[in-house]
Protein backbone atom coordinates (compact mmCIF):
# COMPACT_ATOMS: atom_id res chain seq x y z
CA UNK A 1 0.00 0.00 0.00
CA UNK A 2 1.55 3.33 -1.22
CA UNK A 3 1.55 6.36 2.19
CA UNK A 4 2.68 8.65 -0.54
CA UNK A 5 1.32 12.02 0.57
CA UNK A 6 0.55 10.37 4.16
CA UNK A 7 1.77 11.61 7.16
CA UNK A 8 3.05 9.02 9.63
CA UNK A 9 5.37 8.86 12.43
CA UNK A 10 8.83 7.09 12.62
CA UNK A 11 11.64 6.45 14.87
CA UNK A 12 14.76 7.35 13.39
CA UNK A 13 17.30 4.25 13.67
CA UNK A 14 20.71 6.40 12.83
CA UNK A 15 22.48 8.52 10.64
CA UNK A 16 23.93 7.53 7.19
CA UNK A 17 25.79 8.93 4.72
CA UNK A 18 25.31 11.90 3.37
CA UNK A 19 23.65 13.13 6.54
CA UNK A 20 20.39 11.79 6.42
CA UNK A 21 17.95 10.21 8.72
CA UNK A 22 17.47 6.34 8.38
CA UNK A 23 13.78 5.84 9.60
CA UNK A 24 12.08 2.31 9.82
CA UNK A 25 8.20 2.39 8.41
CA UNK A 26 5.51 -0.13 10.14
CA UNK A 27 5.86 -2.41 7.23
CA UNK A 28 9.77 -2.49 7.83
CA UNK A 29 10.33 -0.42 4.64
CA UNK A 30 13.47 2.09 5.05
CA UNK A 31 12.39 6.19 5.08
CA UNK A 32 14.79 8.79 5.03
CA UNK A 33 14.33 11.91 6.12
CA UNK A 34 16.45 14.88 6.89
CA UNK A 35 16.69 16.98 10.22
CA UNK A 36 16.55 13.67 12.70
CA UNK A 37 18.66 13.23 15.69
CA UNK A 38 19.46 9.05 16.28
CA UNK A 39 17.03 7.84 18.40
CA UNK A 40 14.38 10.55 17.58
CA UNK A 41 10.46 10.15 16.40
CA UNK A 42 9.02 12.79 14.22
CA UNK A 43 5.70 13.13 11.99
CA UNK A 44 7.02 12.81 8.55
CA UNK A 45 4.87 13.55 5.41
CA UNK A 46 5.95 10.41 2.91
CA UNK A 47 6.80 12.45 -0.59
CA UNK A 48 7.88 9.48 -2.41
CA UNK A 49 7.17 5.36 -2.23
CA UNK A 50 9.80 2.80 -3.69
CA UNK A 51 9.71 -0.50 -3.49
CA UNK A 52 12.80 -0.22 -1.08
CA UNK A 53 12.20 2.60 0.38
CA UNK A 54 10.39 6.04 1.25
CA UNK A 55 11.72 9.88 1.34
CA UNK A 56 9.70 12.11 3.81
CA UNK A 57 9.39 15.60 4.59
CA UNK A 58 10.19 15.98 8.40
CA UNK A 59 6.90 18.30 9.92
CA UNK A 60 7.28 17.58 13.71
CA UNK A 61 9.90 16.34 16.20
CA UNK A 62 7.19 14.48 18.83
CA UNK A 63 10.12 12.87 20.84
CA UNK A 64 13.74 14.55 21.18
CA UNK A 65 16.86 12.81 21.33
CA UNK A 66 19.05 14.40 25.04
CA UNK A 67 21.91 15.17 22.21
CA UNK A 68 20.05 17.74 20.36
CA UNK A 69 20.86 21.55 20.75
CA UNK A 70 19.81 24.71 19.92
CA UNK A 71 21.34 25.21 16.29
CA UNK A 72 23.86 28.56 16.29
CA UNK A 73 22.51 30.47 12.83
CA UNK A 74 18.78 30.96 12.77
CA UNK A 75 19.04 29.92 9.02
CA UNK A 76 19.96 26.20 9.79
CA UNK A 77 17.59 24.10 8.34
CA UNK A 78 16.89 26.19 5.82
CA UNK A 79 20.48 27.05 4.02
CA UNK A 80 21.96 24.48 2.58
CA UNK A 81 25.55 25.08 4.20
CA UNK A 82 25.01 23.20 7.76
CA UNK A 83 23.75 19.44 8.36
CA UNK A 84 24.48 19.10 11.98
CA UNK A 85 24.60 22.29 13.72
CA UNK A 86 21.70 20.74 15.76
CA UNK A 87 23.90 18.63 17.72
CA UNK A 88 27.14 19.06 19.43
CA UNK A 89 30.82 18.30 17.85
CA UNK A 90 31.48 15.09 20.27
CA UNK A 91 27.71 13.59 18.34
CA UNK A 92 28.90 15.15 15.02
CA UNK A 93 32.45 12.95 15.18
CA UNK A 94 29.94 9.66 16.46
CA UNK A 95 27.33 10.04 13.31
CA UNK A 96 30.54 10.51 11.06
CA UNK A 97 32.72 7.42 12.52
CA UNK A 98 29.74 5.32 12.04
CA UNK A 99 28.36 6.05 8.59
CA UNK A 100 32.05 5.30 7.55
CA UNK A 101 31.99 2.35 9.73
CA UNK A 102 28.96 1.10 7.83
CA UNK A 103 30.56 1.73 4.66
CA UNK A 104 34.15 0.37 5.07
CA UNK A 105 33.59 -2.41 8.13
CA UNK A 106 33.64 -5.08 5.02
CA UNK A 107 37.40 -4.83 4.84
CA UNK A 108 37.60 -6.07 8.32
CA UNK A 109 40.30 -3.66 9.07
CA UNK A 110 39.86 -0.90 12.35
CA UNK A 111 38.70 2.45 11.46
CA UNK A 112 40.93 4.81 13.56
CA UNK A 113 39.41 7.35 15.56
CA UNK A 114 38.50 10.50 13.42
CA UNK A 115 41.08 12.84 13.53
CA UNK A 116 39.29 16.29 14.51
CA UNK A 117 39.14 19.82 13.22
CA UNK A 118 40.54 22.40 15.61
CA UNK A 119 38.19 24.82 14.52
CA UNK A 120 34.52 24.13 14.66
CA UNK A 121 33.39 26.95 13.92
CA UNK A 122 34.53 30.11 11.56
CA UNK A 123 36.97 27.57 9.66
CA UNK A 124 36.04 27.97 6.09
CA UNK A 125 39.08 29.85 3.89
CA UNK A 126 36.41 30.21 1.06
CA UNK A 127 33.12 31.44 0.59
CA UNK A 128 31.23 31.88 -2.07
CA UNK A 129 27.89 34.24 -1.40
CA UNK A 130 25.27 34.73 -4.21
CA UNK A 131 23.54 38.59 -4.45
CA UNK A 132 19.59 38.38 -4.76
CA UNK A 133 16.87 41.08 -4.25
CA UNK A 134 15.01 40.70 -1.55
CA UNK A 135 12.23 43.17 -1.85
CA UNK A 136 13.28 46.35 -3.05
CA UNK A 137 16.81 45.77 -1.67
CA UNK A 138 20.02 43.61 -2.43
CA UNK A 139 20.92 40.99 0.04
CA UNK A 140 23.74 38.82 -0.09
CA UNK A 141 23.58 35.07 0.89
CA UNK A 142 23.63 31.03 0.26
CA UNK A 143 21.33 29.10 -1.69
CA UNK A 144 18.51 27.13 0.42
CA UNK A 145 18.96 23.76 0.77
CA UNK A 146 18.06 22.02 -2.38
CA UNK A 147 17.10 24.99 -4.66
CA UNK A 148 19.20 27.27 -7.10
CA UNK A 149 16.48 30.01 -6.88
CA UNK A 150 16.21 30.43 -3.16
CA UNK A 151 18.77 32.48 -0.89
CA UNK A 152 19.08 32.88 2.93
CA UNK A 153 20.88 36.07 4.44
CA UNK A 154 24.21 36.50 5.44
CA UNK A 155 26.06 37.62 7.72
CA UNK A 156 25.76 35.67 9.95
CA UNK A 157 27.35 32.48 8.68
CA UNK A 158 29.13 30.71 11.42
CA UNK A 159 31.33 28.38 9.76
CA UNK A 160 32.87 31.34 7.64
CA UNK A 161 36.00 33.16 8.60
CA UNK A 162 35.10 36.16 10.72
CA UNK A 163 36.41 38.58 8.05
CA UNK A 164 34.29 37.27 5.42
CA UNK A 165 31.02 38.60 7.41
CA UNK A 166 32.53 42.06 7.99
CA UNK A 167 33.64 42.04 3.99
CA UNK A 168 29.74 40.65 3.30
CA UNK A 169 28.01 43.59 5.55
CA UNK A 170 30.37 45.94 3.65
CA UNK A 171 29.73 45.19 -0.09
CA UNK A 172 26.28 44.56 0.62
CA UNK A 173 25.55 48.35 2.52
CA UNK A 174 27.40 49.67 -0.98
CA UNK A 175 25.15 47.87 -3.01
CA UNK A 176 22.13 49.47 -1.55
CA UNK A 177 23.79 52.82 -0.77
CA UNK A 178 24.41 53.45 -4.39
CA UNK A 179 21.29 51.32 -5.93
CA UNK A 180 22.63 48.84 -7.58
CA UNK A 181 20.48 46.15 -7.65
CA UNK A 182 21.57 42.19 -7.60
CA UNK A 183 21.49 39.88 -10.48
CA UNK A 184 18.81 38.20 -11.72
CA UNK A 185 18.90 35.28 -13.45
CA UNK A 186 16.25 34.88 -14.49
CA UNK A 187 15.15 38.41 -16.39
CA UNK A 188 19.00 38.79 -16.93
CA UNK A 189 19.09 42.27 -15.35
CA UNK A 190 20.71 43.37 -12.29
CA UNK A 191 24.47 44.36 -11.54
CA UNK A 192 25.92 42.55 -8.80
CA UNK A 193 26.56 38.55 -9.07
CA UNK A 194 28.54 36.97 -6.43
CA UNK A 195 31.06 37.83 -3.87
CA UNK A 196 34.06 34.96 -3.35
CA UNK A 197 35.74 35.31 -0.30
CA UNK A 198 39.26 33.35 -0.06
CA UNK A 199 41.70 33.94 3.45
CA UNK A 200 44.88 32.06 3.81
CA UNK A 201 44.53 31.57 7.73
CA UNK A 202 47.47 30.63 8.78
CA UNK A 203 49.44 33.26 7.25
CA UNK A 204 46.40 35.98 8.12
CA UNK A 205 46.11 37.37 4.00
CA UNK A 206 43.00 38.13 2.97
CA UNK A 207 41.21 38.17 -0.93
CA UNK A 208 38.29 39.36 -2.06
CA UNK A 209 36.43 38.72 -5.54
CA UNK A 210 33.65 41.01 -6.35
CA UNK A 211 31.01 39.63 -9.70
CA UNK A 212 29.14 41.72 -11.41
CA UNK A 213 27.26 41.78 -14.89
CA UNK A 214 29.21 42.70 -17.51
CA UNK A 215 28.86 46.66 -17.22
CA UNK A 216 31.08 49.62 -16.29
CA UNK A 217 31.61 51.12 -12.51
CA UNK A 218 33.65 53.04 -10.54
CA UNK A 219 34.97 50.57 -7.34
CA UNK A 220 37.28 53.18 -5.75
CA UNK A 221 34.63 53.91 -2.71
CA UNK A 222 34.40 50.42 -2.29
CA UNK A 223 38.13 49.28 -2.65
CA UNK A 224 38.73 52.24 -0.11
CA UNK A 225 36.88 50.64 2.78
CA UNK A 226 37.91 47.15 1.90
CA UNK A 227 41.19 47.42 1.96
CA UNK A 228 41.99 48.06 5.47
CA UNK A 229 41.49 44.30 5.91
CA UNK A 230 42.38 42.63 2.62
CA UNK A 231 45.63 42.33 0.48
CA UNK A 232 43.72 41.53 -2.79
CA UNK A 233 40.77 42.86 -4.14
CA UNK A 234 39.77 41.66 -7.34
CA UNK A 235 36.93 42.41 -9.92
CA UNK A 236 34.84 39.99 -12.45
CA UNK A 237 33.01 40.98 -15.19
CA UNK A 238 30.72 38.01 -16.45
CA UNK A 239 27.87 39.09 -19.05
CA UNK A 240 27.05 34.95 -19.72
CA UNK A 241 23.06 33.87 -18.66
CA UNK A 242 24.57 30.68 -16.04
CA UNK A 243 24.89 31.71 -12.45
CA UNK A 244 27.85 30.06 -12.34
CA UNK A 245 30.84 32.12 -11.25
CA UNK A 246 32.69 32.51 -14.49
CA UNK A 247 35.03 35.29 -16.15
CA UNK A 248 34.48 37.30 -19.50
CA UNK A 249 36.65 40.13 -17.72
CA UNK A 250 39.27 40.14 -15.03
CA UNK A 251 40.79 43.37 -12.99
CA UNK A 252 42.78 43.78 -10.27
CA UNK A 253 41.84 46.73 -7.99
CA UNK A 254 44.13 46.40 -5.48
CA UNK A 255 47.11 44.86 -3.91
CA UNK A 256 48.78 41.24 -4.80
CA UNK A 257 47.26 38.97 -7.37
CA UNK A 258 47.52 36.26 -5.01
CA UNK A 259 47.44 35.90 -1.17
CA UNK A 260 50.00 32.75 -0.10
CA UNK A 261 48.83 30.06 2.57
CA UNK A 262 51.64 28.75 4.65
CA UNK A 263 50.81 24.91 5.91
CA UNK A 264 53.18 22.69 8.09
CA UNK A 265 53.67 19.54 7.44
CA UNK A 266 56.14 17.29 8.68
CA UNK A 267 57.49 20.23 10.81
CA UNK A 268 58.22 21.89 8.00
CA UNK A 269 56.59 24.93 6.42
CA UNK A 270 55.45 25.30 2.75
CA UNK A 271 53.84 27.95 0.93
CA UNK A 272 51.17 27.78 -1.52
CA UNK A 273 49.77 30.56 -3.63
CA UNK A 274 45.87 31.62 -4.29
CA UNK A 275 44.54 33.13 -6.86
CA UNK A 276 40.89 33.80 -7.04
CA UNK A 277 40.02 30.87 -8.89
CA UNK A 278 42.22 28.14 -7.75
CA UNK A 279 41.62 24.71 -5.95
CA UNK A 280 42.58 24.76 -2.29
CA UNK A 281 41.23 23.01 0.61
CA UNK A 282 38.36 25.31 2.77
CA UNK A 283 39.98 24.13 6.06
CA UNK A 284 43.63 25.38 6.36
CA UNK A 285 44.41 23.91 9.82
CA UNK A 286 42.28 20.68 9.05
CA UNK A 287 44.07 20.87 5.60
CA UNK A 288 47.52 20.49 7.90
CA UNK A 289 46.09 17.47 9.63
CA UNK A 290 44.77 15.77 6.72
CA UNK A 291 48.32 16.32 4.66
CA UNK A 292 50.15 15.21 7.82
CA UNK A 293 48.31 11.90 7.91
CA UNK A 294 49.25 11.52 4.53
CA UNK A 295 52.65 11.46 4.89
CA UNK A 296 52.63 9.28 7.93
CA UNK A 297 51.07 6.79 6.23
CA UNK A 298 52.82 6.97 3.37
CA UNK A 299 56.12 7.06 5.27
CA UNK A 300 58.25 7.58 2.22
CA UNK A 301 61.94 7.25 1.75
CA UNK A 302 64.26 9.10 -0.21
CA UNK A 303 64.22 6.53 -3.03
CA UNK A 304 61.06 6.69 -3.72
CA UNK A 305 59.27 8.36 -7.04
CA UNK A 306 55.65 9.21 -6.25
CA UNK A 307 53.18 9.68 -8.36
CA UNK A 308 50.55 12.25 -7.30
CA UNK A 309 47.46 11.66 -9.39
CA UNK A 310 44.72 14.13 -9.15
CA UNK A 311 47.21 16.69 -8.22
CA UNK A 312 45.40 20.06 -7.90
CA UNK A 313 47.51 22.88 -7.54
CA UNK A 314 50.25 20.09 -6.52
CA UNK A 315 49.90 20.32 -2.55
CA UNK A 316 50.18 17.13 -1.60
CA UNK A 317 53.27 15.88 -4.12
CA UNK A 318 55.14 19.00 -2.65
CA UNK A 319 54.89 18.61 1.29
CA UNK A 320 56.10 15.34 0.45
CA UNK A 321 59.10 16.12 -2.14
CA UNK A 322 61.83 16.75 0.58
CA UNK A 323 61.46 13.01 1.37
CA UNK A 324 61.21 11.26 -1.69
CA UNK A 325 63.57 11.08 -5.17
CA UNK A 326 61.30 12.54 -7.54
CA UNK A 327 57.44 13.64 -7.65
CA UNK A 328 55.32 13.30 -10.70
CA UNK A 329 51.97 15.25 -10.43
CA UNK A 330 49.29 14.59 -12.93
CA UNK A 331 45.70 17.25 -13.12
CA UNK A 332 43.34 17.56 -15.99
CA UNK A 333 42.92 21.75 -15.06
CA UNK A 334 45.57 23.47 -16.72
CA UNK A 335 45.56 26.38 -14.33
CA UNK A 336 46.12 24.19 -11.82
CA UNK A 337 49.06 22.64 -13.56
CA UNK A 338 50.83 26.48 -13.47
CA UNK A 339 49.81 27.05 -10.64
CA UNK A 340 51.48 23.69 -9.08
CA UNK A 341 54.58 24.86 -11.04
CA UNK A 342 54.59 28.25 -9.28
CA UNK A 343 54.07 26.01 -5.95
CA UNK A 344 56.76 24.60 -6.83
CA UNK A 345 59.62 27.08 -7.15
CA UNK A 346 57.62 29.45 -4.28
CA UNK A 347 58.93 26.26 -2.13
CA UNK A 348 61.93 25.49 -4.26
CA UNK A 349 61.30 22.16 -5.02
CA UNK A 350 63.32 21.20 -8.45
CA UNK A 351 62.14 17.69 -8.11
CA UNK A 352 58.69 18.08 -8.76
CA UNK A 353 56.99 17.93 -12.17
CA UNK A 354 53.63 18.44 -13.29
CA UNK A 355 51.07 17.76 -16.21
CA UNK A 356 48.24 18.71 -17.51
CA UNK A 357 45.91 15.64 -18.73
CA UNK A 358 43.18 13.21 -17.68
CA UNK A 359 44.37 10.37 -14.90
CA UNK A 360 42.57 8.14 -17.37
CA UNK A 361 44.19 9.37 -20.61
CA UNK A 362 47.79 9.40 -18.10
CA UNK A 363 47.64 6.12 -16.89
CA UNK A 364 46.90 4.77 -20.55
CA UNK A 365 49.65 6.63 -22.34
CA UNK A 366 52.43 5.97 -19.46
CA UNK A 367 53.73 3.01 -17.96
CA UNK A 368 56.07 4.61 -15.74
CA UNK A 369 56.29 2.46 -12.60
CA UNK A 370 56.16 4.25 -8.91
CA UNK A 371 57.16 3.01 -5.10
CA UNK A 372 54.22 5.21 -3.61
CA UNK A 373 51.17 6.54 -5.31
CA UNK A 374 49.07 9.56 -4.12
CA UNK A 375 45.40 9.73 -5.47
CA UNK A 376 43.17 12.45 -4.45
CA UNK A 377 40.00 11.98 -6.96
CA UNK A 378 36.55 13.94 -7.36
CA UNK A 379 33.73 12.77 -5.35
CA UNK A 380 32.86 10.61 -8.25
CA UNK A 381 36.17 8.10 -7.69
CA UNK A 382 37.83 6.27 -9.81
CA UNK A 383 37.36 5.18 -13.14
CA UNK A 384 37.90 1.75 -14.30
CA UNK A 385 41.00 2.70 -16.68
CA UNK A 386 42.67 4.22 -13.52
CA UNK A 387 41.85 1.10 -11.21
CA UNK A 388 43.20 -1.43 -13.52
CA UNK A 389 46.79 1.29 -13.71
CA UNK A 390 46.61 1.00 -9.86
CA UNK A 391 46.31 -2.98 -9.74
CA UNK A 392 49.40 -3.19 -12.23
CA UNK A 393 51.54 -0.36 -11.22
CA UNK A 394 53.63 -2.12 -9.27
CA UNK A 395 54.01 0.92 -6.10
CA UNK A 396 54.65 -0.69 -3.08
CA UNK A 397 51.78 1.69 -1.10
CA UNK A 398 49.06 3.45 -2.17
CA UNK A 399 47.09 6.40 -0.26
CA UNK A 400 44.28 7.20 -1.08
CA UNK A 401 42.17 10.04 0.43
CA UNK A 402 38.54 10.44 -0.07
CA UNK A 403 35.96 13.19 0.23
CA UNK A 404 33.10 10.13 -0.34
CA UNK A 405 33.38 7.04 1.50
CA UNK A 406 30.19 5.81 -1.07
CA UNK A 407 32.98 5.82 -3.53
CA UNK A 408 35.97 4.95 -1.51
CA UNK A 409 34.02 1.75 -0.43
CA UNK A 410 33.15 0.97 -4.38
CA UNK A 411 36.95 1.37 -5.82
CA UNK A 412 38.66 -0.32 -1.94
CA UNK A 413 36.19 -3.44 -3.65
CA UNK A 414 38.26 -3.40 -6.82
CA UNK A 415 41.38 -2.60 -5.63
CA UNK A 416 41.50 -5.38 -3.41
CA UNK A 417 39.46 -7.78 -4.99
CA UNK A 418 42.69 -9.02 -6.85
CA UNK A 419 45.06 -9.78 -3.45
CA UNK A 420 47.63 -7.54 -4.85
CA UNK A 421 47.21 -4.72 -2.76
CA UNK A 422 46.07 -5.15 1.37
CA UNK A 423 44.28 -2.41 3.19
CA UNK A 424 46.28 -1.76 6.33
CA UNK A 425 44.35 1.83 7.46
CA UNK A 426 41.64 3.92 7.61
CA UNK A 427 41.67 7.35 9.39
CA UNK A 428 38.58 9.68 8.94
CA UNK A 429 39.94 13.30 8.98
CA UNK A 430 36.90 15.60 9.39
CA UNK A 431 37.66 18.91 7.97
CA UNK A 432 34.11 19.94 7.83
CA UNK A 433 32.69 20.87 10.95
CA UNK A 434 29.03 21.10 11.09
CA UNK A 435 28.50 19.30 7.98
CA UNK A 436 27.89 15.20 7.15
CA UNK A 437 31.01 15.98 4.81
CA UNK A 438 34.44 14.00 5.98
CA UNK A 439 37.47 12.80 4.33
CA UNK A 440 39.22 9.54 4.67
CA UNK A 441 42.68 8.50 4.33
CA UNK A 442 43.72 4.86 3.64
CA UNK A 443 46.90 2.93 2.96
CA UNK A 444 46.67 0.10 0.74
CA UNK A 445 50.19 -1.97 0.61
CA UNK A 446 51.58 -4.95 -1.88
Amino acid sequence: MSLKNQTINVKCEKIVFPGRSLCRCADGIALFTEGLLAGETADVLVIRDKKSFREGLLKNITEKSPARIEPKCLSFGRCGGCTFQNTDYKNQIKYKKEYIGELLNIFGVEIGEILQSPQVWNYRNKMEFSFFNNGDKADLGLHCRGSFNRYVSVPPCFIADEDFVKAAEIVKNFANKNGLPAYNNKTHEGFFRHLVLRKAQNNNQFLINIVTNAAEYNFAPLVKELTPFAQSIFWTQNGRLSDAVVVDNFTLLYGKENITEKLNVGAKDYFFNISPFSFFQTNSKGTEILYNEVLRLLNPSKQDELLDLYCGTGTIGISMAHRVQKVIGIEQIEQAVENAKTNAELNKISNAQFYASTAEKWVKENNQKFNSIVIDPPRSGLTNDVIKFLLNSGAKKIVYVSCNPSTLARDLTLLTSENKYKIKAITPVDMFPQTYHVETVVLLEA
